[in-house]
């Protein structure tokens, strides 16, 4: 049987599911009601809010960049009963249209998340601290949910020692989870002028763009736990989330 993501069923949203329910190398699955990954939330409806309070969830690490935010800000930020983080984890690195000017007829958003990985060690390691210190449940989202957010949960899910073909899976469930917000973003960017091609690379989430990435994690830093390590975080932190997701 075809796995499916798991995750609240929130009306007004398209792109916001579980990590929990991937196979763990030693038997069992990852924790369900943990981390949720996600989009930015609007449009959600007031019943789709609720759901997620009632579900437990007490913190927010959100991603985006300050214009993103700006133009339009989570509507759960401010609220009594969650902590909101803004980290824009990309902060300073070189736009996608720059990178694919660079990349003539060879970019894929793979070399975006290597870009990532390298240049923004510090941005990843407080939104990773952030979320081993979240009580409940948290969320951390991007705009789309499948790029930043992404790269968030792999190195979640590697460090929790979950497959690389499953990780790739989870990245690749955007295409149909998230096929509703996928769409409209695609009209905003041909309506922008952006090239058909290049707007279907950089929307689309392809499980082999996803294990190439891993592979380079592998060969450059030693995988997502080593990584962790690289960028800061400490044994005991990585602990943290390995339990907070393996059990």
């Amino acid at each position: 049987m075809t796995r499916q993501p798991r995750g609240p069923q929130l009306g007004g949203i398209h792109n916001v599911r579980d990590l929990g329910g991937h196979p763990l190398p030693g038997g069992g699955e990852t924790r369900e009601g943990v981390f949720l990954r996600g989009d930015a939330l609007r449009g959600v409806d007031t019943d789709g809010l609720r759901a997620l309070l009632d579900g437990g969830l007490t913190t927010i690490v959100d991603l985006r960049s300050h214009a993103e935010v700006e133009e339009g800000p989570n509507p759960l930020a401010g609220h009594d009963a969650v902590t909101y983080h803004h980290l824009p984890l990309y902060d300073g690195l070189q736009t996608i249209e720059a990178m694919a000017l660079g990349h003539a007829g060879g970019f894929d958003m793979g070399l975006r998340y290597r870009a990532g990985l390298e240049q923004c060690g510090p941005a990843f390691a407080q939104a990773l601290r952030y979320l081993a210190a979240a009580e409940g449940t948290a969320l951390f989202h991007c705009t789309a949910g499948k790029d930043r957010t992404g790269i968030m949960a792999a190195l979640l899910l590697g460090n929790a020692g979950v497959e690389a073909e499953h990780v790739a899976e989870d990245y690749g469930w955007t295409a149909t989870h998230g096929a509703g917000l996928i769409g409209v973003l695609r009209e905003r960017a041909l309506a922008r002028g952006s090239e058909p091609a290049h707007a279907e690379r950089v929307l689309a989430s392809a499980p082999p763009t996803m294990l190439a990435t891993l592979v380079w994690l592998e060969d450059t830093f030693g995988g997502a736990s080593a990584y962790m390590e690289r960028i800061g975080l400490d044994a005991g932190e990585r602990g943290v989330l390995r339990e907070k997701l393996a059990g």
